[in-house]
């Protein structure tokens, strides 16, 4: 089988992560890493064995040996550099949120499909084992009729400053991990057509850092009637959630990805590399497994491979950016939002709610 050999865009935690899942996979090799920051690229490719570095990723498309990228950089630039990519005829995984406007994902969705090129939608909640297996056993039916599903992601707030920054990240914890509700949920249920959206979200711990969202509660009504709640924190103190409840006719399924797969810990001075791990804490192991990342990456890999379409593709991150939008403006107006809501002068999705836009009405705006 021939080696896939992908360059990292990005420097930062969510490279590592997807470095490490990789490298779990047969004939597939990371031979390069860019990032603007020439000391922290140099440093990453160092402390990590990857072979090259390159001070941007115009750079490292030149590169013959690269034949993916794997985009985990901020929010702002996803579209671009994807864009670059894919004329440059390489593979794109692209870490969620697709793009901060419509426009934009609906190019980077054309272009990979007129160069017949995988464009891979990086949500790893949706091939986590634990989820997996909740999905698997409401499809069998066990617990009647599913009516309302819910997902929870929460902890204390974003790993780099950039996610404070509107300009960049788009929109507080809507942006960062309400992705990963969002797609769950819909995912979890087979991908229907969501019908509207309600939105509370507002600013409880993090108001001297930003003037985004730290919390947010999403209701989706979706057409055939099933509601999911998507809730999503940066405002969570004590660690971090996230957990699937499945509520149906006939029983439930409750599913959480923390439990079953951390220890138990007391140290007054905390553990060397875990982070928040004075005190009582809870150590997890086998961390990139059990959040799916060496699965959703194996499963990019075989589809371009063999042409399949991804389970979660570009097309999914532009669903999961109109739900995000519908929410911001749900939120700003205090109204239920019909989709398909698609304003296409949205620049900085969190504007929506920051500076509310009444004169959009409540949709369909297609």
């Amino acid at each position: 089988m021939e080696t896939l050999r992908f360059g990292l865009i990005g420097a930062g935690f969510i490279s590592k992560t997807h470095l490490d899942a990789l490298r779990t996979i047969p004939n597939v090799e990371v031979v390069a890493i860019a990032d603007l920051d020439v000391e922290r690229g140099t440093k990453f490719a160092n402390d990590y064995g990857v072979p090259k570095f390159y001070p941007s990723h115009k750079a490292m498309l030149e590169d013959p040996a690269v034949d993916g990228v794997v985009i985990g950089i901020p929010n702002k630039f996803h579209a671009p550099v994807a864009i670059d990519a894919l004329n440059a005829g390489r593979h794109v995984i692209c870490e969620k949120p697709l793009a901060l406007t419509i426009d934009d994902a609906e190019a980077m969705i054309n272009l990979a499909k007129e160069k017949g090129l995988v464009l891979g939608y990086a949500e790893e909640l949706c091939f986590a084992p634990k989820f997996v297996r909740a999905k698997q056993l409401m499809e069998t039916g066990g617990i009647g009729k599913p009516y309302l599903l819910r997902q929870c992601e929460k902890h204390a707030g974003p790993y780099s400053p950039w996610f404070w920054q509107p300009e960049l990240a788009g929109g507080g914890i809507l942006m960062d991990m309400g992705c990963h509700s969002i797609e769950c949920i819909r995912w979890a249920l087979g991908k229907p057509k969501v019908k509207s959206v309600l939105a509370h979200m507002g600013t409880y711990l993090h108001k001297d850092e930003t003037k985004q969202e730290d919390h947010v509660i999403i209701i989706m009504e979706f057409e055939d009637g099933t509601i999911g709640q998507a809730e999503s924190s940066w405002a969570l103190k004590g660690g971090m959630d996230s957990t699937l409840e499945i509520f149906g006719t006939e029983g439930v399924i409750y599913a959480d990805l923390l439990k079953g797969s951390s220890l138990k810990t007391f140290s007054e001075k905390g553990f060397p590399g875990e982070d928040d791990s004075q005190g009582w804490a809870h150590p997890d192991f086998e961390w990139l497994w059990n959040n799916g990342y060496p699965q959703e990456d194996k499963h990019f890999v075989d589809c371009m491979r063999t042409g399949k379409t991804p389970i979660e593709s570009g097309i999914d991150g532009l669903e999961v950016l109109e739900i995000m939008l519908a929410a911001y403006h749900s939120a700003g107006i205090g109204q239920k939002v019909n989709l398909p809501f698609r304003p296409r002068d949205v620049k900085v999705p969190v504007d929506l709610w920051i500076n509310p836009r009444p004169e959009l009405g409540v949709g369909p705006i297609p």
